[in-house]
């Protein structure tokens, strides 16, 4: 027990103020120096959380006995990978209807905005667990503990995931929303390439939850963050490219 009574404040403190900070700075950067719509960014907040919901039911329903199950873990990991990708359905689902009902002008602060939305809700969401949601158990606070001591990448895996899902999250929604309002007849290519993206990232994170890997080993720790966050770098620098593309 004393690996898990010994840990040092400092650790939470920082890992709380990081979450605090990714929850609350890029919304007011996008709201205040960028001029994005508040509106716009609240709106991603809220079409986040209701298609997780929307996806929770899904993959619930499909583990419904009576439906032929995958036959494999990778198999289950691809299946839900893709399930996943119904939090794009939703942003563009939103996007397309808040065209049609009130056409602006889109900016790239406004697509920023949106998919700020939706990675600080995420965040906000992480941070309220781990104040108020249930603890874990003394076994893996004690691997944490184990694990976060021997490196940085295991003591601050929280907020590094949430920083770089929330790039992610804002390049996938930026290249759905380039895919709406490009402009350009293969604009609409930008869709399946922010679904497929989102697809692995989520499909590889099941499939460690199902192969049952060690999150908090330093090397599978740093593995599995490197490549997360190059996916995330991947998206929005692909929508950085789009946007910057003269056919646009």
């Amino acid at each position: 027990m004393a690996d898990v009574d010994d840990i040092p404040r400092h650790w939470s403190l920082a890992s709380l103020a990081a979450l605090v900070a990714i929850t609350l700075v890029p919304p007011w950067l996008c709201i205040g120096p960028g001029g994005a719509p508040w509106h716009l960014v609240a709106a991603g907040a809220v079409v986040w959380f209701l298609s997780v919901v929307a996806k929770s039911r899904i993959v619930r329903a499909l583990r419904n006995p009576a439906l032929p199950q995958p036959g494999s873990v990778a198999a289950n990991a691809v299946l839900q990978g893709f399930v996943s990708a119904v939090e794009l359905a939703a942003a563009a689902a939103y996007l397309a209807a808040l065209a049609a009902l009130a056409p602006f002008e889109w900016r790239v602060i406004d697509m920023v905005g949106f998919g700020v939305g939706a990675g600080s809700a995420e965040a906000g969401y992480v941070l309220w667990l781990g104040v108020l949601g249930p603890k874990p158990n003394e076994d893996d606070l004690a691997a944490w503990v184990r694990g976060a001591r021997a490196s940085w990448c295991v003591r601050y895996s929280v907020p590094v995931e949430r920083l770089f899902a929330l790039i992610g999250h804002t390049g996938s929604r930026g290249l759905i929303a380039l895919a709406l309002f490009g402009g350009a007849p293969w604009a609409v290519l930008w869709a399946p390439v922010a679904v497929v993206l989102f697809a692995i990232t989520d499909g590889v994170a099941v499939y460690g939850h199902l192969k049952q890997w060690e999150w908090h080993d330093p090397a599978i720790c740093r593995r599995a963050q490197s490549f997360f966050a190059l996916l995330s770098l991947v998206e929005i620098s692909l929508f950085a490219l789009a946007v910057d593309a003269p056919l646009f």
